[in-house]
């Protein structure tokens, strides 16, 4: 485990301390212990999230909350939703009919203080799982009142980049999904590339020599936490499929080499591979050990 993983991990530590004897946090604890720098980073996380939660407790939801958030989103798409026939109708009428109860946020809040307890946490939570919830809530209010706090209609809200952990994991979500699919399924890389580039998303500029000439199977847009990437799928013999993720290098933190010296890693089932070039970072995932993976390289 690395400074990087460690970080990933110990975002979702409580600053109670009720996660101490947690297994789930072990390894990532150890190495905080040991490593100076990551040790000081953990204790300034558990301060500003407890500084934070206390923050939050503060903020006076305005009743006009919903609006403002529909209409923000609806300007930064440039419109509204459109409605392509009767099902989608029937769906905007709906979601525009509903109503947060007036007693939302004190019960949010009151959530909020229920997770301290930690007999209320069950230690069989997977650490990813666990760290999913909180995040999510934390940025829906987070972006709640960053709204709500605008001077005007035009102020931009600025979201900061996802680390590549997030965007490994939510790939290996999305494909896992019993709903996945690819927008463009064709052999012809070329013809997935020009797919991508239409619709304005990050394309490669370089393609590993193992995957480069293999056939292509599809192409999709992935959103992972507001940001938008590119998934490619090869088939490869041996490997069987292999998948190239691609996004923009602002929207994903940490650092990463150069496409000569990638960087590989083994987590479970998935081998991975990262790197950045050409403006874009860089994820081939495979299902295989890692030194199947290293091959293609």
């Amino acid at each position: 485990m690395d400074k990087e993983q460690a970080r990933f991990i110990l975002r979702s530590f409580r600053p109670d301390g009720a996660d101490v004897g947690d297994p789930d946090f072990a390894d990532a604890l150890k190495l905080a212990m040991e490593n100076r720098e990551l040790g000081e980073w953990l204790a300034s996380e558990r301060a500003f999230d407890a500084e934070f939660a206390n923050a939050l407790g503060t903020v006076d939801l305005p009743e006009n909350l919903r609006q403002d958030i529909m209409a923000c989103l609806a300007a930064e798409r440039g419109d509204f939703p459109q409605a392509e026939d009767s099902n989608d109708a029937a769906w905007i009428g709906a979601m525009a009919s509903i109503q947060a109860p007036a007693s939302l946020r004190d019960e949010v809040l009151a959530a909020m203080d229920r997770t301290v307890k930690k007999d209320l946490v069950p230690t069989n939570i997977s650490i990813f799982k666990r760290f999913a919830i909180p995040l999510a809530a934390a940025a829906g209010i987070a972006l709640a009142f960053l709204i709500t706090r605008t001077a005007s209609p035009t102020t931009v809200v600025r979201i900061q980049p996802i680390p590549i952990e997030a965007v490994q994991a939510g790939f290996v979500r999305t494909f896992e999904s019993p709903s996945f699919d690819l927008d463009k399924k064709r052999e012809d890389q070329q013809v997935l590339i020009q797919h991508l580039a239409e619709r304005k998303l990050p394309c490669p500029s370089y393609v590993p020599s193992g995957i480069r000439d293999v056939k292509g199977v599809g192409c999709r847009e992935l959103v992972i936490d507001g940001k938008r990437g590119s998934l490619i799928c090869f088939m490869t013999g041996e490997n069987g499929l292999v998948h190239m993720v691609i996004f923009r290098r602002g929207d994903v933190s940490g650092d990463f080499p150069q496409k000569d010296h990638p960087e590989f890693a083994q987590n479970g089932k998935w081998a991975s591979a990262r790197w950045e070039d050409g403006g874009n970072v860089y994820l081939v995932m495979s299902n295989t050990p890692v030194a199947k993976l290293t091959a293609l390289f």
